[in-house]
């Protein structure tokens, strides 16, 4: 088919609903205004797609205190991308280490991988862990404001960490619920290589939420990040240390260096 017929029949609005999702995939939670100025569309133009993808179940309105209010993509996006991620080495490789691990640990782990500006879930082990947390609807979390963007971010080349902070805070600088400095961001990160790990606290899906994440290296280079959900209530800091770390760290390690072997 030539360019003119593929032109005649391109649908404007499909390709315009199509870049509002990515935008939110890549952003969310993300406003309204951030939106705007990210795809370019008018605002009424705007608001009708978002409120389709809603009524389609792709997106939902999100509201809590840590990630402010906006729309986030839900778990049916995953869908979408499904024959990309089923047959992946990491996902083959990672999936029976960690269903040893939440043997350990009892607590929910998952590995999340980079994917633009965001973290999205690669592989996990919620259907066999002993504990069961209500999760997160959307399956992917901003790069620079998570536990596993954090984590990931810490074992990359100084240059190509510092691109993609930039990049992530030039995209929120519009956006109200954006409070967080460069400056902060950074110091965060080096927090990873002093302790081992980092740490995010969430009033959403469950008030008290806390995931904790260790970096995934492969070659000397981070390449996700492995997590664990929890309830600060129930664990604290001194026990995450003190009995929970060393066993992901030791499963990251081990990971790391399976997927070494497969090349």
């Amino acid at each position: 088919m030539n360019q003119a017929a593929v032109r005649s029949e391109y649908i404007k609005s499909l390709g315009k609903g199509l870049s509002v999702l990515i935008a939110i995939n890549e952003m969310g939670p993300a406003r309204i205004s951030t939106l705007v100025k990210t795809t370019s569309l008018p605002k009424p133009t705007l608001i009708r797609i978002v409120n389709t993808l809603v009524a389609e179940g792709f997106v939902v309105k999100q509201r809590g205190q840590e990630s402010g209010s906006g729309y986030t993509a839900t778990s049916k996006v995953r869908r979408l991308s499904s024959a990309f991620s089923q047959g992946s080495l990491l996902a083959q490789v990672a999936q029976s280490q960690l269903n040893d691990l939440c043997e350990i640990i009892k607590w929910p782990s998952e590995i999340l991988i980079p994917d633009g500006l965001s973290m999205v879930i690669e592989v996990g082990n919620r259907h066999v862990s002993p504990i069961t947390l209500k999760y997160f609807e959307q399956q992917r979390f901003p790069i620079i404001s998570s536990a596993s963007g954090r984590a990931y971010l810490w074992g990359l080349p100084s240059r190509d960490q510092q691109n993609i902070i930039a990049a992530a805070a030039d995209l929120s600088e519009n956006d109200e619920n954006f409070g967080t400095s460069y400056s902060q961001i950074e110091s965060a990160i080096e927090e990873v290589g002093l302790k081992g790990y980092c740490f995010q606290d969430y009033e959403a899906p469950i008030a008290g939420t806390r995931a904790y994440a260790v970096p995934l290296m492969q070659n000397n280079r981070s390449i996700g990040a492995l997590t664990m959900p929890s309830l600060r209530d129930v664990l604290s800091l001194v026990e995450f240390e003190e009995s929970i770390l060393p066993k992901l760290k030791e499963a990251a390690d081990n990971l790391s260096k399976e997927l070494a072997l497969h090349g």
